[in-house]
């Protein structure tokens, strides 16, 4: 059910999620961009959070 290829997604998403938290909690937003950087250098991704609520991307769909 669960193949190598979701295992490797999820820990990707894992360690791109965790280095943005770091980054936050050490300079903020600044730290979060660098975060993302880093994330991004080691293909894993970069996570983008939107402030708008009416954002087709990110608004839910019911």
């Amino acid at each position: 059910m669960f193949g190598r290829k979701n295992e490797r997604t999820l820990l990707r998403e894992h360690i791109a999620r965790t280095l943005r938290v770091i980054g936050t909690t050490v300079a903020g937003d600044r730290g979060a961009r660098a975060a993302n950087t880093i994330s991004e250098r080691l293909r894993c991704g970069r996570i983008d959070i939107c402030d708008n609520p009416t954002c087709p991307n990110c608004t839910p769909t019911a």
